[in-house]
C-alpha cells in the first residue's frame, strides 16, 4: 500500500501562520472578559519588579557552580617562546677570551593542575553558595506573590469601580425618572415648582457622581493595563448574588502551621540563618591548614645559554601544605563578627514568624467578619429595597412626598455601594490570608476566578427596587 506524503510546508510559511493564529488569540482574548487567571499570566509577563527578580533568581543560581568550581582541579597550559641574541665568553685552554655568538630560540611547555585536598574555606563557601541560591528562590517566590496581590488590588479596584458605574448610572436613571414625574405632576397641578426643582437638583448631583464614577473607571483600568501590558483590558464582573466560598482550611491554627510551613519570606529568612552560619564557619577557616595535590608536565628546550641544543623533560607530582601562622589578630575579629551577624539574622528569623502569625489572624478575622458584614449588608439592601417601593407607592397614592422617595432610594443606592465594598474587601482579604499562607500562585488565582463566577446555592440575589 503507498503512502502519500504530505506536502512540506516552508518554515517562513509555518511562521506566518504562527503569527497570525497569536495574533487571533490575542484579539480573542481581548475580546472577551479577562479572568483573574489570565490577567495573572499578563502580568507575569509584563510586570517589570517580577521580570527582574526573575533574572536576579537566574543570576544567584550561578552562584553554585561558581563556588564549586573552587573545590574542584584547576588545570593551565603555559607555553611561551624566547629568541635569545648575544654572546659568550670564557677562557680557553691558553687562558685566551673567547667569544663565541649566541643565536637560539628557547620554547617551554608546561602543564599544571592543582587540586584542593582540604580547604575548609571553599567547602563552607560551597555551602553558603547553597544557601543563597535557596533564598534567591524563595525572594522569587515571595515577589511573584507580591506580584498577585498588586494585581489583586488593582483588579478588585476595577471590579468595584465598574460596579460604582452601574449603580450610579442607574441611581441617575431613577432620579430622571422621578424627576419626569414631578414635572407632570406639576402640569396636573398636583406639585409644585420647590419639588421640580429639588428633583432635578437631585438628577445633577447625581450626574456629576456618574462624572466622578466613570472617571474612576478609566483610572483603574489605566493601572490594570500597565501592569498587564493588555490594552483596555476588559475584567469580569462582581456576580449579583454574593457567592460564598468556604475557606480551607477552616480553623486558624491550622492556617498558621501551613503559613510556617510554606511562607517564602519564613523559608527566605531561615535560608539566610544558613547562609550566615556558614559565613562563620568561612571565617574560622582562617585558622585551618590547606591542603592541595599539585602536579606538572612540562618540556623546556634551549632554557639556558649553557644548554643549548639540549631538552628538558621534566615530570612531578606532590602535595601542597599552607599553614597559617599569625595574621594580626584578623581571624578572630572576623569571627566574632560573623557570629554577631548570626545572632542577628536568628533575631530576624524569630521577628519574621511572629509578623506572619499577626497576620495570618488579622486576615483570618476580616475574612470572616467580611462574610458577616456582607450578609448584613444583604439583608439591609433587601429593606432598604421594600422601602423604597413602599415610599414609590405611597407618593402614587399622595401619601407620601418626592423627598421621602429620593431620600428612601439614596439609603438604598448607598447601602449597596457598602455591600461592593464589603465584597471586594472580604476578597482581597481572602487573597492577602492565601498569601501570607504561601499557597501558589495559580492557586490563589483560581480561588479568585471561583468566587467571582461561582454562586453558592445559598447565596440569594438582592431584590431590585
Amino acid at each position: 500500500m503507498m503512502k502519500h506524503r504530505q506536502p512540506r510546508v516552508p518554515r517562513r510559511l509555518l511562521s506566518i501562520r504562527t503569527l497570525a493564529t497569536a495574533l487571533l488569540l490575542l484579539w480573542a482574548a481581548q475580546a472577551q472578559a479577562m479572568s483573574f487567571s489570565e490577567a495573572l499570566q499578563a502580568a507575569q509577563m509584563n510586570d517589570a519588579p517580577f521580570r527582574a527578580a526573575g533574572f536576579e533568581y537566574d543570576a544567584a543560581r550561578y552562584g553554585v557552580p561558581i563556588a564549586r568550581a573552587q573545590l574542584l582541579p584547576v588545570v593551565a597550559l603555559t607555553a611561551n617562546e624566547s629568541a635569545v641574541a648575544g654572546s659568550r665568553s670564557f677562557p680557553n685552554a691558553q687562558n685566551q677570551e673567547v667569544r663565541v655568538p649566541l643565536d637560539y630560540r628557547a620554547p617551554q611547555v608546561s602543564l599544571n593542575m592543582r587540586m584542593p585536598l582540604f580547604n575548609f574555606d571553599a567547602i563552607s563557601g560551597f555551602r553558603q553558595a547553597q544557601a543563597q541560591s535557596e533564598v534567591a528562590e524563595a525572594v522569587f517566590r515571595s515577589q511573584g506573590l507580591d506580584l498577585v496581590e498588586r494585581l489583586a488590588t488593582v483588579y478588585v479596584q476595577v471590579l468595584v469601580a465598574e460596579d460604582t458605574r452601574r449603580l450610579t448610572e442607574s441611581q441617575v436613571q431613577a432620579y430622571a425618572m422621578q424627576a419626569e414625574q414631578a414635572v407632570r405632576r406639576l402640569d396636573r397641578g398636583e406639585g409644585t415648582r420647590v419639588q421640580v426643582a429639588q428633583a432635578q437638583a437631585t438628577v445633577d448631583v447625581a450626574r456629576t457622581r456618574l462624572i466622578e464614577a466613570v472617571d474612576l473607571v478609566d483610572v483603574t483600568r489605566s493601572r490594570l493595563e500597565r501592569l498587564t501590558g493588555i490594552v483596555q483590558p476588559k475584567t469580569q464582573m462582581l456576580p449579583p448574588a454574593h457567592a460564598t466560598v468556604p475557606l480551607f482550611p477552616e480553623r486558624l491554627g491550622d492556617w498558621i502551621e501551613l503559613a510556617m510551613r510554606q511562607s517564602p519570606n519564613l523559608q527566605a529568612q531561615e535560608r539566610a540563618r544558613e547562609v550566615a552560619r556558614q559565613f562563620t564557619r568561612r571565617q574560622t577557616a582562617g585558622h585551618l591548614p590547606k591542603l592541595d595535590l599539585v602536579a606538572s608536565v612540562g618540556r623546556n628546550e634551549n632554557d639556558a645559554s649553557n644548554t643549548v641544543g639540549q631538552v628538558t623533560s621534566i615530570r612531578s607530582i606532590g602535595v601542597q601544605l599552607s599553614v597559617p601562622l599569625f595574621n594580626g589578630g584578623g581571624v578572630d575579629a572576623s569571627v566574632k563578627q560573623a557570629t554577631l551577624r548570626e545572632a542577628q539574622v536568628a533575631e530576624e528569623l524569630r521577628q519574621e514568624r511572629e509578623t506572619i502569625e499577626v497576620d495570618i489572624q488579622r486576615h483570618y478575622q476580616a475574612v470572616v467578619n467580611g462574610e458577616k458584614r456582607v450578609a448584613s449588608y444583604l439583608r439591609a439592601l433587601e429593606s432598604t429595597a421594600l422601602a423604597v417601593q413602599g415610599a414609590r407607592r405611597a407618593l402614587e397614592t399622595g401619601l407620601g412626598t418626592n423627598s421621602e422617595l429620593a431620600e428612601a432610594q439614596a439609603v438604598y443606592f448607598s447601602a449597596a455601594r457598602d455591600l461592593t465594598q464589603a465584597r471586594s474587601e472580604t476578597l482581597l482579604s481572602r487573597v492577602r490570608l492565601m498569601l501570607r499562607a504561601g499557597m501558589p500562585m495559580q492557586e490563589v488565582a483560581a480561588d479568585v476566578d471561583r468566587f467571582l463566577v461561582g454562586a453558592a446555592a445559598d447565596a440569594t440575589e438582592p431584590k431590585k427596587p
